[in-house]
């Protein structure tokens, strides 16, 4: 998920431009990695991900962050686009203390924490903003997730970037019902996403979401499993020919975690700084994509887009089959000797308790 065009410059945030060669990535690392302390005292933190600043994490998201370590005094530098590497080598390159701050996926990251693609399922909420409390709830030092997965790893969450209700999207098929997948070759972003693909008969094809285009346009693969708001990014309103809607196949979360140790290098002063910017990035990106899927849905439209609603008897169908592809999940991890059912358990509470919460307010 990257595209490659630059939000603008803020004079402590060094924002290079140029993709760096596999063989700098090394010396960059030394370079941008651990939260340094200037001689006037100032910390400057380094984050790095894989998606462009436009692409809605970074424009709703990141920017926000950084703008308020800015504000708070905290100096960044940031390597987007995949700058430090590609989204597997970032979860590393902050374990290592090469970059103190990044995404971990578990899409791209399902032999090291499984369990947290259980933000990926499918049929739990279309909502970004409950979607994100609701993987934060797991992920807080309490949580189940952050105790099983990140704890030993020494990375600590800090938000949470998810989209949910991912559709059906292809450029040669009208999918309505299950068995219209059947056979269908769709990109998948790996994961949980894999385990549904398997369930409902579709063959999930890996890829990164910014190599989908092509893909699609070769006629590699039949089509992919996206949400809307992703759309515009990678101009697949101009491939896809047939899109459901109202599926909710699942979602991608992705916590931007710190390490331990730059974590521990701050102030308890520097640290509520990050905590507070770390949740106004998560409200201004959940707000952010519940606004822009409505757009881009529309540009959709405006495109030609074929929309198939997914209702009445449909419905029941596919409820039965993501059903079981949410077991399946659980299961799998269950007889490998993790938590499964009781991951699944506490997110499903979580979303309840969130949807509710969102409800009432």
């Amino acid at each position: 998920m990257s595209l490659l065009e630059n939000l603008g410059t803020r004079p402590k945030h060094k924002r290079s431009l140029l993709p760096l060669v596999s063989t700098l990535i090394v010396a960059l690392s030394a370079i941008a990695g651990c939260a340094s302390t200037d001689s006037s005292g100032h910390t400057t933190l380094s984050l790095a991900d894989s998606y462009s600043p436009k692409h809605p994490f970074g424009k709703y998201g990141v920017s926000v962050f950084l703008d308020e370590l800015d504000d708070g005094g905290i100096a960044t530098e940031y390597y987007p686009s995949g700058q430090m590497g590609n989204a597997e080598d970032l979860a590393s390159l902050i374990s290592t203390d090469n970059v103190d701050i990044g995404p971990a996926s578990a899409a791209y990251l399902e032999d090291k924490l499984p369990l947290s693609s259980v933000g990926d399922l499918p049929m739990m909420t279309t909502d970004a903003c409950v979607a994100s409390e609701s993987m934060m709830d797991l992920l807080a030092e309490d949580g189940i997730l952050y105790q099983e997965e990140y704890e030993d790893r020494g990375l600590r969450p800090l938000w949470v970037s998810i989209i949910p209700g991912y559709e059906v999207m292809t450029s040669n098929a009208n999918v309505e019902e299950p068995s219209d997948v059947n056979g269908l070759l769709l990109r998948s972003s790996g994961g949980a996403f894999d385990v549904t693909m398997e369930t409902i008969g579709a063959s999930a094809v890996s890829m990164s979401a910014a190599d989908t285009y092509e893909a699609m346009a070769r006629s590699t693969v039949d089509g992919t499993a996206m949400p809307f708001v992703s759309v515009p990014s990678y101009n697949l309103e101009q491939v896809a020919i047939y899109s459901t809607k109202g599926l909710n196949l699942g979602s991608v979360g992705i916590p931007y975690v710190i390490s331990e140790r730059a974590w521990d290098g701050l102030s308890p002063q520097e640290q509520q700084k990050v905590t507070d910017a770390a949740a106004k990035a998560q409200q201004s990106l959940c707000d952010g994509l519940n606004k822009e899927k409505s757009e881009a849905e529309a540009l959709m439209k405006d495109a030609g887009v074929t929309f198939t609603p997914i209702d009445g008897n449909a419905k029941q169908k596919w409820a039965r089959e993501l059903s079981r592809a949410k077991s399946d999940w659980a299961t799998s991890l269950d007889s490998a000797g993790l938590p499964g059912t009781e991951v699944l358990t506490d997110f499903e509470k979580a979303v309840t308790k969130n949807e509710r919460n969102r409800t009432v307010s």
